[in-house]
Order: structure tokens, then sequence, then C-alpha cells
């Protein structure tokens, strides 16, 4: 299960600080086929991997999860190859496109999680200290 606690916990695994810069989120999900069934259609997507998402000066780091909300692997994508960095608003989510010269990757950042006011209270403060921005 998410908690504050097991993220710092898995965190320390990878010397990666916990300053209120992380937010939780997943893949953007993609529909993988349809079946019309009459009046309704089945619809199945692609499963959805769960991330965390680090945010410093250095740059976005994108932090795979496995199970009970273990990190499997980081990357560091430095502000300095990011060519575009867009955060899109929505009403339960958030859209995040980081784009370099190798590639796009549009992921969702999840607002609020149940039991889990950390992440609201993250999200706050990394749009005070202006951590959703490309460094120049």
């Amino acid at each position: 299960m998410l908690s504050l606690e097991k993220v710092q916990t898995e965190l320390k695994k990878y010397n990666y600080p916990y300053n209120d810069n992380i937010l939780s989120g997943h893949t953007k999900s993609k529909v993988k086929w349809i079946l019309p069934a009459g009046s309704a259609s089945i619809i199945a997507f692609e499963q959805a991997t769960s991330y965390l998402f680090g945010f410093n000066s250095e740059g976005v780091t994108l932090f795979p999860i496995e199970g009970d909300w273990n990190i499997a692997d980081s990357l560091l994508i430095p502000w300095k190859e990011i060519e575009k960095f867009k955060i899109k608003n929505g009403i339960l989510e958030q859209e995040m496109i980081i784009k370099t010269k190798e590639m796009t990757i549009t992921m969702k950042i999840s607002k609020y999680v149940v039991n889990n006011p950390w992440i609201k209270n993250n999200m706050n403060d990394l749009k005070i200290n202006n951590y959703f921005y490309k460094e120049q």
C-alpha cells in the first residue's frame, strides 16, 4: 500500500532525497482493443505502469514501481536535455509531457490519492518552489 513512509524508505535505496518533491502517477492508458457487443462495447486497455516522479533542480527522475510500491529502477532526465516540459491540468490527474531529442514521454500525475494527503501537499510545494519548469 502506498504510504509516505514506504516512499521515503524506497527512495533511500537510490540515495534520492525526499524534500516534498515526490508525486505518484502512471503511464497514460491506451486502448488495446474494442469488442462491439450489441448495445454495449468491451474496451481493453494496455496495462498502466505506476511511477513515482521526483522533481529537483537537476531534473525529473522517474521511478517505475512494481509490486507493493517497491521502486524497480530510476531514470534521471536532466533539465538541460529537456526541450519541452508541460503540465496539463485535469480534474483528478495532471498530464506531464517531457520531450527530449530522443523521446517524448507522456505520463499522468495523480493530484489526490486516498489516505495520502502528502501527495496534494507535495503538489502544492512543487508549484510554490517552481519545480514544474524547464531550467534554462
